[in-house]
């Protein structure tokens, strides 16, 4: 008989998914939306704009860098600390804090606004290390895809409808009882501060550590985390499918970040008004939502493998879009493209990844997929810096992303 209680979402699970509902937040409407327009018409407004554009993007980089090395550790020191809860929401605490400091940093100060926005990011990010370790330990993992489909599209319109509200406050300020469109936008970081720790409260009461006796920290603890990160690679390295598929979701997820990061730094520098890109990314989030959850039952039907290739050929496709991208509509219908498969390939990805590891080695495999997956993000960056200061041309910007998405999708064959 199967027992179907492991079929439904428990209080816990629930909370795992708010939990998404509330970080989301974050990248619709500080990292995709409010952060690259305030930057360069309020913090940068004294630096020309490819110049500025480049410090956005290795500011960026670097906060990826720091994570990519420090990823591993945390999953790992959290597993001999047992101490996923308190690090967790110490990483929320800090992310939160971080974002409501955008709201005091005067005008001309970019460089103290890349600093906050780079820490942001990284304490949003580390976060997620553990929001990820966190699955396998309250769910079965017959359950890992379903519910980390319903958390990207849930996630998707929770952010998307926090945006919208933001969005509003933006296009009618004197509506809000705000005096400018300045004024809204720093008003805006301030409710992302709020509705992410509001939507992390849940997570923190239902989720407990097991009562398992902690490791006495100390130096000990730090050598042993590092011991174990490296015996997690080696274990993996004995699974050439999944090792392989790690290779080429680190590169192309990493193009998919670049695109969500970056897409408001290019429509701003092509000289699109602020209104045109706030509706464009109103649509990315809104597209999202249904499109996710299609996604994963075409993944169910036709395979997880055909979902992601498809994914990167129209990433592919957009990105060459953007080559010739000049008008508003333009810009609304490369949104429409990115949502439609922004939230396919990144459930099917995990969906696949739980699929071919071993059941009993399922949390330090996540850990690294979580690493690869959230730390992959600098290389794009990077490009994309290097790229806008040679040849000092906007609408090649995205250009080299290109290189990301045939290169994992390359290797992805081979993991097939």
């Amino acid at each position: 008989m199967k027992d179907n209680s492991k079929k439904k979402f428990s209080n816990q699970v629930k909370s795992w998914i708010a939990y998404d509902v509330g970080n989301s937040s974050f990248v619709t409407t500080v990292v995709a939306a409010f952060f690259p327009i305030f930057y360069f018409d309020f913090w940068a407004a004294n630096l020309d704009k490819i110049e500025a554009a480049s410090y956005q993007s290795f500011a960026l980089a670097v906060s990826n860098i720091i994570l990519l090395f420090t990823a591993p550790l945390i999953g790992s020191y959290s597993d001999i600390s047992n101490s996923t809860k308190s690090i967790f929401r110490n990483f929320i605490l800090l992310g939160v804090i971080c974002v409501t400091m955008l709201f005091f940093i005067k005008s001309g100060s970019w460089m103290y606004a890349l600093v906050f926005y780079a820490f942001a990011n990284y304490f949003f990010s580390a976060s997620l290390v553990l929001y990820d370790k966190i699955l396998v330990l309250i769910a079965s993992p017959d359950l890992f895809s379903k519910i980390s489909g319903y958390g990207y599209a849930w996630g998707y319109l929770g952010g998307g409808t926090l945006f919208l509200i933001n969005a509003l406050m933006t296009l009618y300020p004197e509506s809000f009882g705000l005096d400018s469109q300045a004024d809204a936008i720093r008003w805006s970081f301030l409710t992302v501060s709020v509705w992410w720790l509001t939507f992390s409260i849940p997570l923190l009461i239902t989720f407990k550590d097991s009562n398992v006796v902690k490791e006495k920290l100390g130096t000990n603890t730090f050598l042993n985390s590092i011991k174990n990160v490296l015996s997690t690679l080696r274990e993996i390295s004995k699974h050439k499918k999944a090792f392989i598929f790690l290779v080429a979701f680190f590169l192309y997820i990493d193009g998919v970040h670049t695109v969500v990061y970056l897409a408001s730094t290019f429509a701003k520098n092509l000289g699109l008004e602020n209104s045109a890109i706030i509706i464009g990314l109103i649509i990315v989030q809104f597209v999202a939502f249904p499109a996710t959850i299609m996604w994963s039952h075409i993944g169910e039907r036709s395979g997880d493998i055909f979902v992601i290739s498809f994914s990167i050929i129209l990433y592919i496709f957009i990105i060459l879009f953007t080559t010739q991208l000049s008008t508003a509509i333009e810009f609304y219908l490369m949104a429409a493209l990115v949502g439609s498969v922004q939230g396919g390939i990144q459930g099917s990805s995990r969906g696949y990844f739980a699929k071919i590891i071993p059941p009993e080695k399922s949390g330090e495999f996540f850990g690294l997929f979580n690493t690869f997956g959230k730390a992959g993000a600098f290389m794009g960056p990077l490009l994309v810096g290097f790229f806008l200061i040679y040849f000092e041309d906007t609408t090649m910007a995205l250009l080299p992303i290109v290189m990301l998405f045939i290169c994992g999708g390359l290797l992805l064959m081979k993991a097939k």
